[in-house]
């Protein structure tokens, strides 16, 4: 297994993408304590999948923008667990009433409150688990491909994880040998971001596409594994674009 005797925190991982890394995580051998900031019915399936499948699973909940809650979090985990190897900054929050607006209509707050979560919330959680991880750890964080090659669309959202682009590449050299750290810059996935989309806008990200349809949350995963593991070992300070060859247009 290619996780095994690892401990990993993955931050988002109720649903979608979080949860599916969590799963795979766990298949492969590692510890994984599944995060969320609340309600332990949007956790329960996560950690029961992992359980029936003989992996090793706690949860633990915090709210990845608040210092005190990260502060928590990790004061639990190193008690329940011992220590930390790999970090995957899964959460984030995409809003549906901030992606389509007009540039006008985009306020402060808005911005204050995505970067918050993908922006603030990775740097705490970063800051947090250094203090646990030995030599040999890995930092797994998530972006995406408009924050790259730019877009009509999600501006706060995409300048959120332009920071986190900057974030990797500054971190990788702060922390190196010790951690490294890299970064997946995710296209059009089955999220419960497809939700929001008309059926016009579904086709036009899906014609935009040249593999022709959305990532599925388990090949996500599949690249967090990758990063997460010792295969990756002389990677660091990347940005690794899964998009089915998007940002190619």
């Amino acid at each position: 297994m290619r996780l095994e005797r690892k401990r990993a925190l993955v931050t988002g991982s109720s649903q979608g993408i979080g949860a599916e890394i969590a799963k795979l995580f766990a298949k492969e051998g590692a510890t994984v304590v599944i995060n969320l900031r609340s309600s332990d019915r949007h956790s329960e399936p996560v950690l029961d999948s992992i359980r029936r499948a003989g992996g090793k699973a706690i949860v633990v909940h915090a709210d990845v923008s608040d210092p005190l809650s990260v502060a928590k979090m990790y004061a639990s985990i190193e008690e329940e667990i011992g220590g930390l190897d790999i970090l995957v900054n899964t959460a984030g929050l995409s809003d549906s009433t901030v992606w389509s607006l007009k540039l006008e209509k985009i306020t402060l707050e808005m911005w204050k409150r995505v970067f918050a979560v993908d922006t603030y919330g990775t740097f705490l959680c970063t800051q947090g688990a250094v203090g646990l991880m030995k030599s040999g750890s890995s930092v797994v964080n998530v972006a995406s491909t408009p924050a790259l090659v730019g877009d009509t669309e999600g501006l706060v959202y995409a300048s959120a994880k332009g920071a986190v682009v900057s974030m990797t590449r500054m971190l990788a050299k702060m922390l190196a040998p010790k951690t490294r750290v890299n970064c997946m810059a995710f296209g059009s996935f089955e999220t419960t971001w497809v939700e929001w989309l008309s059926s016009d806008q579904k086709n036009s990200y899906r014609e935009a596409i040249p593999l022709g349809r959305f990532g599925s949350p388990r090949e996500a995963a599949g690249l967090a594994l990758f990063l997460a593991s010792d295969e990756s070992s002389f990677i660091t300070g990347q940005v690794i674009i899964a998009d089915g060859g998007e940002a190619l247009r």
